[in-house]
Parts: C-alpha cells; structure tokens; sequence
C-alpha cells in the first residue's frame, strides 16, 4: 500500500514536470534540454532563500519560480531567438544552457542528496495503515490543481488558443495574427 501512495505522489510531480516540458514542446517545437536544470535551479533556489537568507516557504517558493522564470525567458531572449529555426542549434543551445546552470549548482557547492528542506506543515495523517506527513500530500495537491489549471488554461482561454495554434502550425496561426 505505501508503494502505491508514495508512487502516486511521486508520480504527480513527476507528471507536472513533464506537463512543463512537453508544454514547450508542443508550443515552440523545441525539446528544451535546460527544463530539467531550470527544475533543479528552482528547487536550490528555494533551499536557498529558506536557509541562507531565512525566508519563509510561502516567500521562498513564489519567489524562486518567478526568478527562474524570469531566467528561462532570457535565456529564450539571449539565445534561441537568435537561432531559431535551426533545429541542431536549438538543441545545442538549449543543452548547453542546461549544463551550465548544472556546471553553475556544482561550483555553488551543490550536488544534490544533502540538501533537504526543513519541513513546512508538520504532521501527517494515516491512509489505509501507511503514514503520510502532510508535505507530501500538499505537493501532491498542488501539483493535481497545477496540472489542472494548466489544461483547463491551454483550452479554454485566448492564450491557450493560441498556444494551440502555433503547435499545429506556427506559420498559418501567424498569418492570422497569433504573435509568437
């Protein structure tokens, strides 16, 4: 029982990132090599600013998501606009992006198993004789109403209609108007 509770959140996270990666996918066309480091960055991010700096979670989370964000679009800005249309460039620059922001974790000091969040809801709760801590069931939810508010932006908004229309066919959906 607790390999399929442990399973099914593990599997909700792993879903919403790759939710984010075939979201940029279908968009842009693009099989963009720096998502899962930009995923890393996000998670040193937040470990950072709660442990370093002493933010709380409900700063340090929001925070570190709009930074990398805001990373991941100049990255967009600085690199794959200036190749794009080349697909072995795009590819080049997005791997090459991924390994230095890796290569940039690793200079930090960063590798990985060491680092564990402090928790930030305590306690747990018994689902058919197998305890769970909250914080997992909360990442589990948020990760379902992300996954959901994510289909239900891609289908039932002007944006979404447009994401839509440039992964079908980028050259039609610009002749209509659609800015990429």
């Amino acid at each position: 029982m607790s390999l399929l509770i442990y399973g099914t959140i593990t599997s909700i996270v792993l879903a919403l990132y790759a939710v984010g990666f075939s979201l940029t996918y279908g968009i842009s066309g693009v099989a963009n090599f720096a998502h899962g480091a930009l995923y890393i960055l996000t998670g040193y991010s937040v470990w950072s600013f709660l442990n370093q700096i002493g933010f709380p979670y409900y700063l340090s989370a929001p925070i570190s998501v709009v930074i990398i964000a805001f990373l991941g679009f100049l990255i967009y800005w600085v690199l794959l606009l200036r190749v794009r249309g080349v697909p072995l460039a795009e590819l080049i620059v997005t791997f090459a992006a991924g390994v230095a922001v890796l290569e940039l974790l690793m200079w930090k000091g960063f590798y990985g198993i060491q680092y564990s969040l402090p928790l930030f809801i305590k306690g747990g709760v018994k689902i058919g004789g197998v305890a769970i801590d909250y914080q997992r069931l909360f990442v589990a939810a948020t990760g379902l109403v992300l996954v959901i508010f994510l289909y239900l932006f891609v289908h039932h908004t002007k944006i979404g209609l447009a994401f839509r229309g440039m992964a079908q066919n980028e050259r039609t959906a610009l002749s209509v108007g659609i800015e990429s």
